[in-house]
């Protein structure tokens, strides 16, 4: 005789209800959840993934194309890990200052290439010299404001409380080769700001998203060559703030798919049918 051919696993629902499923079908569920486990360990094992795009000799009034086509892509996949924020310094005073409250949780410092610090402004530096002053020392970009962040050379940090995963701004007046926005998430990193070239200048948007980190402060090297320190200007900073979830370790959820396999593979061997006798 033969044993039991029509033996099935039983899946309860969350209902209640109980549901025949037979061993072919739990096993692709079981590979498929496998899958699906593998992929999140990989996707959490992401990295720093970089957003940036240059209008060279852009203005205020000029067309910014790259750049925000670049912030837009930001904001999409930034959006993906949580709220998106954006500061945009229209409520922060006008003038220099030491250490500024922009937002809740975040503050902000620096010192300019001569040790000093760096300012707010509601108007273009560099008015009356060569060049265009707002190509090459930047401008305000937030439609309707008119305040943002004049950095004198030297350094701008933002420091956040909790910490963020995703970080990203507009950046103006940029001429020198060499600056960075650098950060620590667990190991040292550095993003490259685009240069625009000494004559023209221009505007550019970099960010980075981190996904599952918890960065807790951020600075802008405003320091080059051949130039030493630029004068630059930042405007419309988002950030994405870190959720706090326990992220299992790699091989413990490789370890977890291969054994969701495993009892598959034990539990469709025992049902399969008896030798005839």
């Amino acid at each position: 005789m033969f044993g039991n051919t029509d033996a099935k696993f039983v899946v309860r629902s969350p209902r209640g209800v109980s549901v025949g499923v037979g061993p072919l079908r739990v096993g692709r569920w079981l590979s498929a959840l496998a899958v699906a486990l593998v992929l999140q360990a990989s996707a959490s094992q992401a990295g720093v993934v970089t957003y940036s795009a240059s209008d060279a000799g852009a203005g205020p009034s000029s067309p910014r194309p790259n750049s925000n086509a670049m912030a837009s892509t930001f904001d999409t996949a930034a959006g993906a890990l949580g709220t998106v924020h954006v500061i945009t310094f229209e409520s922060a005073p006008v003038g220099a200052f030491s250490s500024l409250t922009p937002a809740t949780g975040v503050t902000m410092t620096g010192a300019d290439g001569s040790g000093g610090n760096q300012t707010i402004r509601d108007t273009p530096a560099g008015l009356g010299t060569s060049g265009d002053p707002y190509s090459i020392h930047g401008y305000n970009t937030t439609s309707g404001g008119s305040h943002f962040v004049y950095v004198h050379g030297g350094t701008l940090t933002f420091a956040f409380v909790g910490g963020v995963q995703a970080f990203g701004a507009y950046i103006s007046g940029i001429q020198f080769s060499g600056e960075t926005i650098t950060f620590d998430d667990g190991s040292s990193q550095s993003v490259a700001i685009p240069a625009l070239g000494t004559a023209d200048g221009g505007i550019a948007f970099v960010g980075f998203t981190d996904a599952g980190k918890s960065i807790t402060s951020i600075t802008i090297n405003a320091t080059g060559v051949p130039g030493g320190s630029d004068f630059i200007s930042i405007d419309d900073v988002r950030y994405v703030s870190s959720t706090v979830v326990p992220e299992a370790a790699p091989w413990m959820i490789w370890s977890l798919a291969g054994s969701l396999v495993g009892l598959w593979l034990v539990g469709a061997k025992k049902l399969r049918p008896a030798s005839a006798v």
